[in-house]
């Protein structure tokens, strides 16, 4: 009698496994894996409960102590395999993937990828093409600011050349050291016009680029204004006749203009969007190593890339006011340099921004006093 009624009370005791059971048994073997791999010392009964549980599913012969005892040590060698998390051994684990195409599957080609090898390289990948396009946008810009300060240089030059030439013409012209610095002027006047005119050609053509994108070439303008300018009785005398003057002035208009929206809005943004996957690929660095990356890491980091571009962008904006601030480091660098901090580290911008706003109420407090008194 006694037998039957503890055979019963064993058959109550047991029961079928869950998903969750299952998956739980999982991830404490994979945890004890890892613990193992990297010397953590692990007692020798949360060992035990995590072979006997493996050996009672297989049988199918589980019990209500088996799963107690299964859930504490799955606890314990969580705790003990911190930062690392079964999330983040998911995430490093590699599993074999089969290729596609002919000759993978005739020579049963496969791959080991992870979760954390796929993350890095689609951020290295991302990250070198920004790289290579704010590269290209750099030289380009400083390409039209060589040309832009060349010509300005040169029309300075032949100013003071024309200046300069005035003033010897009032004086005693049978001076022979005056006739001498004339001629030298003068020579130098024709290298400096045709230094002008090249530059202005390069200028003209680096702004090939930008025609019919976001402006029109001077050519098409300047028959406009031609135009424009016949259809009516008044006006400047000889307008269409200076059609070089009128080109010039818009090559050089059109290269100021756009040169501003590269370094103030475009390049600072491409900065900070490069110094955010400065700053992923570091973290990623980091987590690799110490092996506490998890899928929701990515998360996390696309939304620090936003937020870098978005810095660098407003650091362009708002560079005049950081300039001028009592935030001394600031005007050590340039805003492309504080773009590209504000992208690597948000936290900089954020104290950037409260200097400049406690600068400002410091001023505003200031100029109060001084009112009352």
């Amino acid at each position: 009698m006694e037998s039957k009624e503890n055979s019963k009370k064993n058959s109550k005791s047991k029961f079928t496994s869950t998903s969750i059971l299952k998956n739980a048994l999982h991830d404490a073997e994979m945890l004890l894996a890892h613990a193992a791999e990297y010397g953590i010392e692990v007692e020798l009964k949360h060992i035990k409960a995590v072979v006997d549980a493996k050996a009672k599913e297989q049988s199918e012969s589980w019990t209500e102590e088996d799963e107690i005892n299964l859930w504490q040590a799955y606890q314990t060698i969580s705790k003990l395999v911190q930062p690392v998390t079964i999330d983040s051994i998911r995430a490093s684990s590699e599993k074999e993937e089969e290729l596609r195409g002919i000759f993978a599957k005739l020579f049963n080609i496969k791959r080991r990828r992870s979760l954390v090898r796929r993350s890095v390289r689609w951020y290295s990948g991302f990250a070198l093409i920004s790289m290579l396009f704010m590269l290209a946008l750099q030289i380009y810009s400083l390409q039209g600011t060589k040309y832009l300060s060349n010509l300005e240089a040169g029309m300075k030059r032949l100013s003071e050349i024309e200046d300069r030439t005035q003033q010897l013409v009032l004086m005693n012209s049978n001076d022979r050291s005056i006739s001498m610095e004339q001629d030298q002027l003068s020579a130098e006047m024709d290298e400096k016009i045709q230094e002008v005119e090249s530059n202005i050609q390069l200028l003209e053509s680096w702004l090939d680029f930008t025609y019919n994108i976001w402006s029109k070439s001077p050519k098409h303008i300047h028959e406009n204004m031609k135009a424009s300018a016949a259809d009516v009785s008044y006006g400047p005398p000889d307008f269409t006749e200076t059609g070089g003057t009128t080109k010039n002035i818009v090559i050089i208009q059109q290269a100021k203009s756009l040169l501003i929206i590269l370094n103030q809005y475009i390049l600072p943004l491409m900065y900070g969007l490069l110094g955010g996957f400065a700053f992923v690929l570091r973290s990623l660095a980091s987590e690799t190593k110490s092996m506490t990356y998890t899928a929701v890491s990515n998360i996390k980091f696309a939304l620090r890339i936003h937020l870098g571009a978005l810095a660098g962008l407003v650091v362009g904006f708002l560079w005049g006011d950081i300039s001028s601030s009592s935030f001394g480091m600031a005007n050590s660098f340039s805003p492309l340099a504080v773009a590209f901090i504000a992208g690597y580290s948000v936290e900089f911008m954020f104290r950037l921004f409260d200097s400049i706003i406690g600068a400002k109420d410091e001023k505003k407090g200031n100029d109060s006093v001084k009112g009352s008194k």
